[in-house]
């Protein structure tokens, strides 16, 4: 059937036993997809009947359906035209694993972070009621969304305006299950009838006009207040901000919830359906073990190097043995970056704050003030949102936070909202703060070693992996030659000391000797003794050029070239770049080693360096 599906309209045609088969049908096509190509598998496993339902009552794309992260989007996708291309999932040059609107008018936005879903809707909603047009907009987000801050900015300015919109909480915590059943539907269809939302809005006033008189009795009528809404509105947290509340319902029960969907499009402000799911539902490892299957790799793929974030998680669980001072710090991402033991063996020091990067940062520099020092492990994507934070908290007070950016540089399958190619230009312009890029795990080692000796704000940034390696004597933040020779000199950092590396050998055999500087330090170029190195170099190589897997626009090649004039900067283009291999993405970005070989060349040659 699923082939059949051409645009979501069909689906309003389709019986329940219909959707029920074609739910099988999509669950299966997740399932070997995913498995094949990588990607989020348990989280778009629980949305299918959701997907279903919410299309089959919509009429998109004149409705705006919004995923939150878009991580749950895979059945969307594949109702809305793109079941042919859903092989090329998350490959070079195929279907994003995030919700594009460059691959279907059905995707409303660009996504790929979390809790920003409510207001954006909020935002297609208010510009609806300003051009009078009459569009259903609807925001889909999962639980983990409600840790972060956006979430409840919108949902204020949602509820004090008064927007017509539906917001979907899609929640897939085990816990809540037990909630789903006879009695919750019951409560939920009185909820949806006439008699007692008019019941309710009617308390709200009688309340209100409770009188107020001396102490005693305003306590009183408080506390009479307070019980009658702890009674009959068990919804307070959505009603104090004037948002209406249907459910809990089965997530997994389209007819449920289509007829509670169709409730809530009648309302005229905005409405919550809080659905529960299942969390990988329909393929049994991935139920037992949601958070394992939540993303995958491709099927066949080894990782080459050792894990980055593995090296951290050893060492922080090394030093905090006989540190009483080390504490680990993440945003909901304590497995991905490596804190997950280290959280099980130091509770008392490990602290999730969710999804709230400005959060982290900020309770860190307080931390650090009082004496602690904070590790706090962020994927560089997500480090963004915290850059404010990082600069006025910690930096301003040079509090001795040590940041730590996993996932720098390209980042593969996952696409443009996760490459993290930003970080060299955010971090390097913030005053107190040392940014340092290791090219393999001993440098990484002592790059922690260095952070934790030093009393100031510290960033370390890393890809997912890195070759084993040592750091070799003396101070790791110092620029040191890896080899030496010839008239040009290619200056690198991370992990693309390695491709500078198999860059002058493809050059040597062209008869050109190349030195290779690693710039193990990003914002030390002017003064200082790195600043010296890179005068020194200028002076004695007729060409620099400076190869990073970071943004070129605010990289360390602008910064070189503007201490020292005229090297050849070879960075990320300005450009989002799309999902595929890394392999692939550095060869797209003119950044593989035969590239750099090539455009080295050309410009030695122009500048008359010949050997």
């Amino acid at each position: 059937m699923l082939e059949t599906i051409q645009n979501p309209g069909q689906l309003k045609n389709l019986t329940l036993d219909q959707k029920q088969a074609l739910a099988r049908e999509i669950r299966d096509r997740i399932i070997q997809t995913t498995l094949k190509n990588g990607g989020h598998l348990s989280s778009n496993l629980g949305a299918v009947e959701l997907t279903i339902a919410l299309h089959s009552v919509l009429s998109a794309p004149e409705d705006k359906l919004l995923f939150d992260v878009g991580h749950q989007c895979y059945a969307h996708k594949l109702l809305t035209g793109r079941c042919e291309r859903f092989d090329t999932l998350r490959r070079f040059q195929g279907l994003s694993g995030f919700t594009r609107p460059s691959e279907s008018v059905y995707d409303t936005v660009a996504s790929g972070h979390a809790s920003d879903s409510i207001s954006l809707a909020l935002g297609f909603a208010k510009a609806r009621d300003i051009k009078k047009e009459n569009y259903n907009v609807a925001a889909v987000l999962g639980d983990g969304a409600l840790t972060g801050g956006m979430c409840y900015e919108a949902l204020n300015d949602a509820g004090q305006s008064k927007t017509r919109m539906l917001i979907v909480l899609n929640d897939n915590e085990m816990s809540i299950s037990k909630n789903v059943g006879s009695m919750s539907r019951h409560l939920t269809h009185m909820r949806q009838s006439g008699a007692y939302r008019g019941f309710k809005q009617f308390l709200r006033k009688a309340i209100n006009r409770l009188p107020k008189g001396g102490n005693r009795m305003e306590r009183f009528f408080s506390r009479v207040k307070d019980s009658l809404k702890a009674l009959l509105v068990s919804d307070m947290f959505f009603d104090s901000l004037d948002i209406e509340y249907l459910g809990p319902i089965d997530g997994h029960d389209i007819s449920e919830m289509e007829k509670v969907f169709r409730t809530a499009l009648t309302y005229d402000r905005p409405v919550v359906v809080h659905v529960v799911t299942r969390k990988g539902k329909g393929y049994a490892p991935a139920e037992e073990n949601p958070s394992k299957y939540h993303g995958v790799s491709p099927a066949g793929e080894i990782a080459s190097g050792v894990s980055c974030a593995s090296v951290v998680g050893k060492w922080l669980i090394e030093k905090a043995e006989t540190d009483e001072r080390v504490a680990g710090v993440s945003a909901a991402m304590l497995s991905g970056t490596g804190l997950e033991e280290f959280s099980k063996r130091f509770p008392e020091r490990c602290f999730d704050v969710g999804i709230a990067e400005e959060h982290a940062a900020a309770m860190a520099a307080g931390l650090a003030l009082s004496g602690l020092r904070p590790f706090v492990a962020l994927y560089s994507t997500f480090m963004q949102r915290a850059y404010d934070q990082i600069g006025m908290d910690v930096c301003l007070n040079r509090a001795p936070v040590t940041l730590l950016i996993d996932r720098s540089g390209l980042n593969g399958a996952d696409g443009e909202t996760h490459q993290g190619v930003f970080d060299t230009a955010l971090l390097k312009s913030l005053p107190n703060l040392t940014v340092c890029a290791p090219s393999n795990t001993g440098e990484l080692r002592a790059m922690l070693e260095a952070a934790l000796e030093r009393n100031a704000p510290f960033a370390i940034k890393y890809p997912k992996t890195l070759p084993e390696g040592e750091a070799g004597e003396g101070d790791v933040t110092r620029w040191k030659y890896v080899i030496k020779g010839g008239k040009v000199c290619v200056i690198s950092y991370g992990r693309m000391v390695s491709v500078a590396l198999k860059a002058a050998e493809m050059l040597k055999e062209k008869g050109l000797a190349v030195s290779v500087l690693n710039a193990r330090t990003l914002n030390d170029t002017i003064g200082g003794e790195n600043g010296r190195i890179l005068r020194e170099a200028s002076e004695e190589y007729g060409l620099l050029a400076v190869l990073e897997d970071s943004a070129a626009c605010g990289g360390l090649g602008e910064s070189v070239s503007g201490a020292v004039g005229g090297a050849l900067c070879l960075g990320v283009p300005d450009r989002f770049i799309p999902a595929g291999s890394i392999d692939e993405q550095l060869k797209y970005c003119a950044l593989d080693a035969g590239s750099v070989c090539e455009r080295v060349l050309q410009e030695a040659r122009a500048r008359g360096i010949d050997r």
